[in-house]
C-alpha cells in the first residue's frame, strides 16, 4: 500500500481540516505512518491534537486560508461546514479536496477491507477484531475511533493486506467505501439529522454499503436486532448471523458474571459448544464478541484461538470502565465511567449494572451530547432516567451545535423524579460529590463530552 500511493504523490502533502476529530485523527496518523507530510487545523486544543503533535504533525488552532499550501491534498469530514474558510479557499483555487470517506475508500481499495458499522458498539467491535487478528499474526492495518485501555495504538499500519476500519454511519457518504466484509452491529434511530430525519434513508445507505461488497464477500449481521434483520430481505450478498437466538449461525448463551470484573458465556457453533471468559461486561459486549469471532473464523482463525485471544483484551476507554477504589465523601461507591450518550446505550449500561449490583442504588451524572440528539430522543431519555435513583445533569456538550432550547434544562424539567439536580457548570462537581450520600451505591458517569474529566478528578483524590 505504501509504495502504490507514495510513488504517485511524491511532492504532495495532506492537510486535514478538523484534524482533532475522532475519525480525522486516525486518518492523519495513518497517513503520517505511510510517510507523508501531514498538517491540519482545528478550532481548539484536545488530547487528539496533543498526540498528533508528539508525532511532529504541525497543527494550527483556528481556520485560516494562510494555513494551506497549493500542493496540499485537503481532507475534510462531514462535521466541517461548507462555508469553512479553508474548504472554500481550497475549492476556489482548485486544490484537491477529498472527504474523509473518499480518502478512506482509496486506502481500502488497496487492501482487503473490513468495515465495522452500526449505531452502537463499533469501537469495541473494531478493537476486538483488530486484537484477535493481531494476536493470530494476521497483522492488520486498523483505525479505531477511541482510545484503548492498554498501550495498544488506536491506529496501526500493519504489514498484511487487511484493513479494518470503524465506519461511522453518521456520515451519509459512508456507502462510498468498498469493503470486502461488513459487520453490522445493529441499526438504531441515530444521526437521522444527517438523513433528512428519515430512518428509511439510513436503511438505504446501509444497504448500499452492504450490497457494494464483492460477490465473494460477506456481511455479518446481528440476527437479534430487528432493524438489521429487516434489511436481510434486500441484501443480495452472502451473510452470517450471530446472536443469542438459536436461529443464528453463531449463538451465545449462559451469560454469567464473576467478581464484578469478569463475564463468561457459552458459544455454540455448528455442533460444538465453547466456553468464553472475557474482561468485558454486559450483554451488548456479548454481541460485540460474537461479531469479532465470526469474522475471525471466516478469515481462517480457529474459534478456539479467537476465544483464547480475548483473555488479553481489556476494551476501549470509557466503555463501562469500573472503579472500586475511589473514596468519595468517606464512602467507596462503585464508579462506572461510560461513553454511551444515546438512550439505547444508556439502557444497556443500566441493565448491566442491575445484573452486577442488584441491591445497590444508582446515582448518575449525565451530560447530554448535542442539542439535536436531545430534541430527537428526549422522550426516550426520560423513560431511561426512570430506572435511576438519583440523576445529576451537566450542561449539554454541544459539539459545535447552537442551542435550540433542547438542553439540560429542558430535560431537567421533564424528569418527574424529585431526586434530580441541574448543574450550570462542571466546576461544581466536586462540591456536589461531597454533598451526596453514596452509601450502597453505584455512581455512573455517563456521556461523551467533558464529563470524561471527572475520573481524573477522582484519581487525584480531590473528592476524598
Amino acid at each position: 500500500m505504501k509504495n502504490s500511493i507514495t510513488q504517485h504523490l511524491k511532492n504532495k502533502s495532506f492537510f486535514l481540516i478538523g484534524i482533532g476529530g475522532a475519525g480525522m485523527m486516525g486518518i492523519a496518523e495513518l497517513l503520517h505512518n505511510l510517510g507523508f507530510t501531514v498538517r491540519g487545523s482545528d478550532i481548539r486544543e484536545n488530547n487528539a491534537i496533543k498526540r498528533l503533535r508528539k508525532l511532529k504533525i504541525k497543527i494550527f488552532i483556528g481556520h485560516d486560508s494562510k494555513n494551506l499550501n497549493t500542493n496540499d491534498i485537503v481532507i475534510f469530514s462531514n462535521a466541517i461546514r461548507k462555508n469553512n474558510v479553508e474548504l472554500r479557499y481550497s475549492r476556489k483555487n482548485n486544490i484537491t479536496t477529498l472527504s474523509r470517506m473518499e480518502i478512506l475508500a482509496e486506502l481500502m481499495r488497496l487492501k482487503y477491507g473490513i468495515s465495522i458499522t452500526g449505531s452502537h458498539g463499533k469501537t469495541t467491535t473494531t478493537s476486538l477484531l483488530s486484537h484477535i487478528m493481531h494476536k493470530n499474526k494476521l497483522d492488520p492495518t486498523y483505525l479505531i475511533g477511541g482510545k484503548l485501555k492498554t498501550d495498544d495504538p488506536h491506529v496501526k499500519l500493519g504489514n498484511s493486506h487487511y484493513l479494518i476500519t470503524e465506519t461511522d454511519e453518521s456520515d451519509p457518504s459512508f456507502s462510498k467505501l468498498k469493503p470486502h466484509l461488513v459487520v453490522l452491529t445493529n441499526l438504531d434511530k441515530e444521526h437521522l439529522d444527517n438523513y433528512d430525519n428519515s430512518f428509511a434513508n439510513l436503511e438505504v445507505a446501509m444497504l448500499k454499503l452492504i450490497n457494494s461488497i464483492p460477490f465473494y464477500g460477506k456481511a455479518f449481521i446481528n440476527g437479534d436486532d430487528k432493524n438489521s434483520v429487516k434489511l436481510l430481505k434486500k441484501i443480495n450478498r452472502s451473510f452470517f448471523s450471530y446472536g443469542l437466538s438459536k436461529k443464528n449461525d453463531l449463538v451465545a448463551g449462559s451469560i454469567k458474571y464473576s467478581n464484578g470484573n469478569k463475564m463468561t458465556f457459552d458459544i455454540t457453533f455448528g455442533k460444538n459448544v465453547y466456553k468464553v471468559s472475557t474482561n468485558l461486561l454486559g450483554k451488548h459486549n456479548v454481541y460485540n464478541i460474537l461479531s469479532a469471532i465470526a469474522v475471525s473464523v471466516h478469515l481462517g482463525i480457529s474459534i478456539t484461538k479467537s476465544i483464547s485471544s480475548l483473555k488479553s483484551f481489556f476494551g476501549a476507554s470509557r466503555r463501562f470502565d469500573v472503579y472500586n477504589n475511589f473514596i468519595i465523601n468517606n464512602t467507596k461507591p462503585i464508579v462506572i465511567d461510560d461513553y454511551g450518550h444515546h438512550p439505547t446505550e444508556i439502557s444497556s449500561t443500566l441493565k448491566t449494572i442491575n445484573e452486577l449490583y442488584p441491591d445497590k442504588k444508582i446515582i448518575m451524572i449525565f451530560q447530554p451530547h448535542r442539542f439535536s440528539r436531545t430534541k430527537a430522543y428526549w422522550r426516550s431519555f426520560i423513560k431511561v432516567f426512570k430506572l435511576i435513583d438519583h440523576i445529576i445533569l451537566l450542561p449539554t456538550y454541544s459539539a459545535g451545535e447552537k442551542n435550540n432550547s433542547y438542553d439540560s434544562s429542558f430535560l431537567y424539567h421533564k424528569i418527574s423524579s424529585k431526586n434530580k439536580l441541574l448543574l450550570k457548570s462542571t466546576t461544581k462537581i466536586n462540591d456536589i460529590l461531597q454533598e451526596t450520600n453514596f452509601d450502597n451505591s453505584v455512581l455512573v458517569l455517563q456521556g461523551a463530552g467533558d464529563i470524561k474529566n471527572i475520573t481524573n478528578l477522582l484519581k487525584k483524590k480531590k473528592c476524598s
